[in-house]
């Protein structure tokens, strides 16, 4: 795909207030659906995938590392056709929900509040330091390449999210409104991209429960939606190629936003002009 080509007919839209919003949904939504880079027959098949990570996942119960998961449900539902080399899976089966972690309480670790974590693409996380012991309860746990949702209305709808990277001794907590998921021979980006796709927001907005301002994502929904997966070398392809299209669009905001300020400018010499008082415009005329 030609990102150049995908904008070449955006003058026709560009007006409209979510312009390049919708584009950007538009680009993860061709991502996740196999749409975005060809297929590569040499690609090791996406069903060969589950093995592997069943596999990971009897070592670590062994060493101690993770309880026993839990059973997971049938898929009921394939929501829409994915390339026959892709597989559809779900968080619960490619990774391990929840996970703890276990350090020292005066290790310098990483925190993450919410306001520090980007609803926008390819912004990544923040956060402040502080001993584990103070942060360890009553927070949700994250390591070094896991992958957080926020759970909470409006974050989740505005696509909060974040692959926690950088974080100070390798581990970190933060805000309680996260689904948090450590993936196991998929790609963290690669994931967090199809968290922030509009089929798994729009999708997830109605199962939303509880009281408004307080509605929030069930485990169920993030655990056990149906969950595209490319070929591990094809994830790491698109995660590249979507960073292209997603570039313009930021170059293409900008350039909205100096027009729209510019637009704006002239817009108040006109008014300021137009509403002056008479006997002034008078004035400037006669001098």
């Amino acid at each position: 795909m030609n990102a150049e080509r995908l904008l070449a007919h955006y003058e026709k839209i560009a007006d409209a207030p979510d312009a390049v919003a919708r584009l950007r949904r538009f680009i993860l939504d061709l991502a996740v659906r196999g749409k975005l880079v060809p297929q590569d027959a040499n690609d090791e098949p996406a069903p060969q995938l589950p093995k592997r990570i069943a596999k990971e996942k009897a070592r670590l119960v062994k060493a101690g590392e993770i309880r026993t998961p839990k059973a997971i449900p049938a898929l009921s539902e394939q929501p829409f056709t994915i390339p026959s080399n892709w597989r559809w899976s779900q968080l619960a089966e490619i990774g391990v929900l929840s996970p703890r972690n276990e350090a020292p309480d005066a290790m310098q670790a990483s925190f993450v509040p919410m306001p520090l974590i980007a609803a926008e693409y390819g912004v990544v996380h923040q956060h402040e330091v502080r001993p584990w012991g103070e942060i360890k309860k009553g927070c949700t746990h994250f390591a070094e390449g896991d992958v957080g949702l926020a759970k909470i209305t409006p974050c989740f709808e505005s696509g909060r999210s974040a692959v926690f990277r950088n974080l100070t001794g390798g581990i970190g907590a933060g805000t309680t409104e996260l689904h948090v998921v450590r993936p196991l021979f998929v790609d963290q980006d690669y994931i967090r991209l199809f968290l922030k796709s509009p089929h798994f927001i729009e999708t997830g907005i109605p199962r939303m429960t509880g009281t408004a301002g307080q509605k929030r994502v069930p485990t169920e929904y993030f655990a056990h939606s149906p969950f595209p997966v490319p070929p591990l070398a094809e994830q790491h392809r698109i995660f590249a190629k979507v960073d292209a299209p997603m570039a313009l669009c930021d170059r293409l905001e900008a350039s909205l936003t100096a027009a729209a300020t510019t637009r704006r400018r002239l817009l108040d010499a006109l008014l300021a002009e137009a509403l002056a008082p008479a006997n002034d415009r008078e004035l400037e005329a006669a001098e």
